[in-house]
């Protein structure tokens, strides 16, 4: 462990590291998501002309999660009953998840739990956003994004173990990840050019009182991750109120008890969501 941790630590230092690309199609809704002045039809436009892309979005428009919407039948339709935002939440969720969390035979279960813990961040991020009258657009894709690093150090420790193929235990293997994650998140965050928000949640995501002008945004994605991992956890359900009593992120947010129920009461609903987001 200590000898691959090195290999690791080198690896990531001389820049051999090897980083996804985003695809074209994610660059520009990240583009058109910044832009004030972008509407439905640049958005409907770039989508129609990725055949993928468009049989995703209709797969999440008629899942479980939008059931209440009745049957959408055309882009068209999906885009007008979801709205740009949550089209464009879900352009960018599917490009993310085939982009940074491919995996293999060895790498299949734990990227699947990196993947789902992501989605739910950025889904309680997005409910947290809410109740605190933040930016939820923005804390959903900060959330998305803040640990892209987590992939990329678990691609490069498989690739630097060759032909053993024999990963370390899965909680020894998290925390390497865990421990080399930030500078390898932030150095595919340059790459993908992404917004100044993504860098100060991934730079400070466990010190948000650092994040300047961005604090309550990163506070919040510090939040929902603690959701996140509360809902994966194994053994009986835990309620949040009884888990997060004591984490102080909660009373930096001014969240009281009541609005923590109301986001255990949406545990069903996120769920339906990740699911219907898993690309």
């Amino acid at each position: 462990m200590v000898i691959l941790e090195q290999q690791l630590k080198t690896h990531i230092a001389s820049g051999a590291i090897e980083l996804p690309v985003l695809p074209a199609v994610g660059v520009q809704v990240l583009v058109l998501t910044e832009d004030k002045d972008s509407d439905a039809y640049g958005l409907a436009g770039l989508i129609e002309n990725d055949l993928s892309l468009t049989s995703y979005i209709m797969k999440v428009a008629n899942s479980a999660a939008f059931s209440s919407y009745g049957k959408t039948q055309t882009l068209q339709q999906a885009i007008a009953k979801l709205g740009m935002k949550n089209i464009a939440q879900m352009v960018l969720t599917m490009t993310v998840g085939q982009s940074a969390f491919k995996s293999n035979a060895s790498t299949r279960e734990i990227t699947t739990y990196l993947w789902q813990h992501s989605l739910l961040c950025a889904l309680w991020g997005r409910e947290i956003a809410r109740l605190c009258h933040l930016n939820s657009e923005v804390v959903f894709l900060n959330a998305l994004l803040h640990q892209i690093g987590k992939p990329v150090v678990l691609h490069a420790i498989n690739e630097l173990l060759g032909d053993q193929k024999l990963l370390p235990m899965r909680d020894d293997l998290l925390r390497l990840i865990e421990k080399h994650q930030k500078t390898t998140g932030l150095k595919l965050a340059r790459s993908w050019h992404l917004p100044e928000s993504i860098m100060a949640t991934i730079s400070y995501i466990d010190e948000y009182d650092l994040a300047k002008d961005m604090q309550l945004e990163v506070a919040a994605v510090n939040a929902a991750r603690l959701l996140a991992d509360i809902v994966l956890a194994t053994g009986e359900p835990v309620r949040f109120l009884d888990a997060v009593v004591d984490q102080a992120v909660f009373s930096e947010l001014n969240l009281y008890k009541y609005e923590i129920q109301l986001l255990d009461d949406k545990r069903d609903v996120v769920e339906q969501m990740m699911q219907a987001l898993i690309v």
